[in-house]
């Protein structure tokens, strides 16, 4: 394809913008992704592209950034060809990065975690030989490694390696807990080893890690240790009313450990009960979010939650097999922590939304807003009105999200309301007009993006003299695919 007049480019700098902002274009064409893998420009976000092809990803794995390369090592969807090239990258950060298959979260619309696919069986295969204990141990935290080398992690040389590997496993192998602990050192090593542990920990090991702590120069450091050994032991096989033996009245008597020991599953019920009108509010809260606890003992319960935490979640909740009565029970309990993670659920029926929709808890409103697809207009166009935090991109992208409100939104006196709002495909032209004018760079560049810019006016935001709009005009989704061949072909791409 010739090059055009269509797009007069007037200097190196104008070209280079036009082609950092093709590289964010969400209907950009494979070939045209390809080609940008070769340019001149800053191509860190073209390696966070979903759609990236495997011959522009192969070419970005053999770029002598290794800054560039560390962050193609990261994306979810990497090509196996390129996975092949990375797993012997010479930089350890660089196989690091691809071997842990880290998850992330998302910000299209509806909040959530984007995990990432399993790499190449080869490739784990390279990974696990790899020299440096830094790589098998980011390589140990991958939920996607197969059981058999992570079993084989579990015997490798290094001890926060086989520990990770360990924890990382589900269901974690209980029985090799207490020798995994023996060979971890430090106090963050075993507090980890706990903290992902699936299964309770076996009386003996508890008993080993307790003596350790009690004959160091200073167990007050261990207090977060001694909570993990109390939260996860195995209290009904420890029982057995040995004088000093007892683990249970050990931890029931600790005014420090009384919460962690409240929330373990294996915690008889008689202190169950008991623990349930604990003058502490932490106490409490823990027994109310227990597993299995009944239904009519954990509504008499009062709980006083703090609205604003980012704490308060029954995980285990996001798991469980619910029927539409059981959300809708769940979506009116007295008690805050089921409400806020109910609403972090995806399969929530229309009736719960509703209900949560309309909580007296703030933090409750606003998982709704970020989590459900099927959140209300009205209440995203409210919780966005006054939330400040980047989720409020999610709201504006939002498929229910009021036109209306992003135009109120648009023409606010605080440019990061401006921002938010201006892509949204509902504001009046001359609204964006205006936001293409603004002050501020960052609302030009979003205003030139908006898809409902004209497309003579688009052409015509090609030929600017401000780096801003010229971005924002390249990365628009309306651009027509024969001008990115014509940007392309002035580059000599």
């Amino acid at each position: 394809m010739s090059a055009s007049s269509d797009v007069p480019v007037t200097t190196r700098r104008h070209l280079t913008v036009l082609l950092s902002g093709l590289a964010v274009n969400p209907c950009a064409e494979p070939e045209v992704l390809v080609r940008l893998a070769a340019a001149d420009i800053d191509r860190t976000k073209l390696t966070r592209r979903h759609d990236l092809p495997a011959q522009a990803a192969v070419i970005l794995a053999g770029d002598e950034d290794a800054d560039l390369r560390s962050e193609l090592a990261a994306h979810p969807r990497l090509p196996a060809e390129a996975q092949r090239v990375l797993a012997r990258d010479v930089d350890p950060r660089v196989r690091g990065r691809l071997a842990e298959g880290a998850e992330y979260f998302t910000t299209v619309g509806v909040h959530g975690l984007d995990v990432p696919e399993p790499l190449s069986p080869e490739v784990y295969e390279v990974l696990a030989r790899d020299p440096e204990p830094k790589v098998r141990r980011a390589l140990a935290l991958n939920r996607n490694l197969p059981d058999t080398l992570r079993a084989r992690l579990l015997d490798d040389g290094d001890a926060r390696t086989a520990a990770i590997a360990a924890t990382e496993w589900n269901p974690a192998p209980a029985a090799r807990i207490g020798a995994l602990l023996a060979r971890a050192t430090g106090t963050f090593a075993r507090e980890l080893l706990l903290l992902r542990l699936d299964g309770p920990l076996p009386p003996e090991a508890a008993r080993v890690l307790l003596a350790e702590i009690d004959s160091a120069e200073d167990p007050t450091r261990h207090v977060g240790l001694l909570r993990r050994i109390a939260a996860t032991a195995d209290l009904d096989a420890a029982r057995d009313h040995r004088p000093g033996a007892d683990l249970t009245d050990r931890f029931l008597t600790d005014p420090r450990l009384r919460a962690a020991v409240a929330a373990n599953p294996t915690l008889a019920v008689q202190h169950v009960m008991a623990l349930a009108h604990d003058p502490d509010n932490e106490v409490r809260a823990a027994v109310v979010a227990r597993r299995g606890l009944d239904p009519v003992l954990r509504e008499s319960v009062s709980v006083a939650y703090d609205d604003r935490s980012g704490g308060n979640a029954a995980e285990w909740l996001l798991d469980e097999e619910l029927s539409e009565s059981d959300q809708v029970a769940f979506a009116r309990s007295r008690h805050q922590v089921f409400r806020k993670t109910l609403a972090m659920r995806s399969d929530l029926c229309e009736e719960a939304v509703a209900i949560l929709a309309g909580d007296e808890s703030f933090a409750v409103r606003l998982f709704v807003c970020e989590r459900q697809p099927d959140a209300p207009g009205w209440l995203l166009a409210r919780v966005a009105a006054d939330w400040k935090s980047y989720s409020r991109w999610d709201m504006l992208a939002h498929k229910n999200f009021p036109a209306d409100a992003a135009t109120a939104l648009a023409r606010s006196d605080d440019p990061r309301d401006r921002v938010v709002a201006a892509a949204h495909p509902g504001l009046p032209w001359e609204t964006i007009e205006a936001l293409l004018a603004d002050d501020t760079d960052h609302v030009r560049t979003r205003a030139a993006t908006n898809p409902s810019v004209p497309s003579h006016r688009l052409m015509a935001l090609l030929t600017s003299d401000d780096p801003a709009v010229l971005a924002g005009a390249a990365a628009n989704r309306t651009l027509p695919v024969v001008t990115m061949y014509q940007v392309l072909d002035q580059a000599g791409l």
